[in-house]
C-alpha cells in the first residue's frame, strides 16, 4: 500500500478528484470535508501528507494547519494547501504557516501529482 493521503475539502467533488488522481498513482487517500473531521481524521490515521482546502464553513484551513504544526505528533506532516485563494499575499500566509505547497484551484491533476511526488521524495517517476 502506498503513502497515505488526508484530502480536506468541503466540496465533495473536489475530494473525489484529488482522490481518483493520486489513486492512480498508488496513493492510498483518505477523505475530509470540514476542520474537525480533518483532525480527527489526523490522529486516527496518520497519514503522510495532508493535502488542505482553506475556505471551509467552521474551521478553516488557516486554523486545521495551525493545529496541526502547533501539534508535537503532527508538525512534521507536510501540508499542501489546495485552495481557489489565488492572491500572492495568502500564499505567503500558507507558506509562512508551514505549508509546503499552494497550489491554487483550478488545478492541473499532473502538477498535484508532481507536487506529491516530491513532497513524499518520490522523485524520477515519469
Amino acid at each position: 500500500m502506498g503513502e497515505k493521503i488526508l484530502v480536506v475539502d468541503d466540496e465533495p467533488g473536489i475530494v473525489k478528484l484529488v482522490s481518483v488522481v493520486l489513486a492512480k498513482e498508488g496513493y492510498e487517500i483518505i477523505g475530509a470535508f470540514d476542520g474537525e473531521e480533518a483532525l480527527k481524521r489526523l490522529s486516527e490515521e496518520e497519514p503522510d501528507l495532508v493535502i488542505l482546502d482553506i475556505s471551509m464553513p467552521g474551521m478553516d484551513g488557516w486554523e486545521v494547519c495551525t493545529r496541526i504544526k502547533e501539534n508535537p505528533k503532527h508538525k512534521d506532516i507536510p501540508v499542501i494547501m489546495l485552495t481557489a485563494l489565488g492572491h500572492l499575499s495568502e500564499e505567503f500566509r500558507g507558506l509562512k504557516m508551514g505549508a509546503v505547497r499552494y497550489i491554487v484551484k483550478p488545478f492541473n491533476a499532473k502538477d498535484l501529482v508532481v507536487a506529491v511526488d516530491r513532497v513524499l521524495g518520490r522523485t524520477g517517476r515519469k
